[in-house]
This record gives structure tokens, C-alpha cells and sequence, in this order.
């Protein structure tokens, strides 16, 4: 018996030692992934800062554009002034634009209409007739 005993006392021995090592490189591999996570996280941050950062400047130089198209169109507008007064300008360029957003708005919703048929022919009949009575 005691020979039965001292070989379960080195098995348990072994088995510890072996659940031990497994453990210990369990541990080590959960730090190891972890460190890599958070590696990933920080390098995800920065580029998305760096991102964010382009991205403003986009939007600054989009601005400055416009600014400088509006400012571009202007310019007929007073070559126009010397000739016509500011009323019929105004009475033109409101009767153009509104021209533009109506044939605009009619070949959207056929777009719609050719897209979405059912339902949505139904919604781009009733758009239509808001349409046309705000004409």
C-alpha cells in the first residue's frame, strides 16, 4: 500500500506540475493577445485621428471653394446691373432656378419611379402632384 500511495502522490505531483505549466501559458497567451489588442487599439486611434484630421481640412478647402464660386458667379450679376435693373435680375435668376429645380425634381422621381415600382410609383404619383402645385 504504500508503494500504491507514494506513486498516486507522484501522479498528483506530475499532474499539478503539468496543470501548473498549462495554466502559466494559458495566462500567457491571454496577456499576449491582450497586448496586441490594445497595440491594434491605440494604432486604430491615431489613424482615425489622422483621418479626422484630413477630413476637416476637406471640408475647409470645400468651403473655400464655394465661397470663391459664389464669389465667381457674381460677377455676371453686375455686368448685368449696368444694363437691366436689380428687380428683373432678381425676377430671372428666382425664375431660372426655380425652372432648374422643377425639371430636376421631375426626373428624380421618374428615377424613383423606374426604381421602386408599386409603392413607390404610388409615392412618386404624389410627389408629382405636389410638384405640380407648387408650380
Amino acid at each position: 500500500m504504500s508503494d500504491e500511495g507514494t506513486q498516486d502522490t507522484a501522479t498528483q505531483a506530475e499532474g499539478t506540475a503539468a496543470g501548473d505549466f498549462l495554466a502559466q501559458k494559458v495566462r500567457h497567451f491571454g496577456e499576449t493577445i491582450s497586448r496586441e489588442v490594445e497595440h491594434l487599439r491605440a494604432e486604430a486611434s491615431q489613424r482615425a485621428a489622422e483621418g479626422a484630421k484630413g477630413a476637416g481640412l476637406l471640408a475647409g478647402a470645400g468651403a473655400a471653394g464655394a465661397v470663391g464660386a459664389i464669389a465667381l458667379g457674381s460677377l455676371p450679376i453686375m455686368a448685368l446691373r449696368r444694363v437691366m435693373p436689380g428687380w428683373a435680375i432678381a425676377v430671372g435668376i428666382a425664375g431660372g432656378a426655380g425652372a432648374l429645380a422643377a425639371v430636376l425634381a421631375r426626373r428624380g422621381l421618374a428615377e424613383l419611379a423606374a426604381a421602386a415600382p408599386g409603392d413607390g410609383a404610388h409615392l412618386a404619383d404624389k410627389a408629382r402632384a405636389a410638384v405640380r402645385s407648387a408650380l
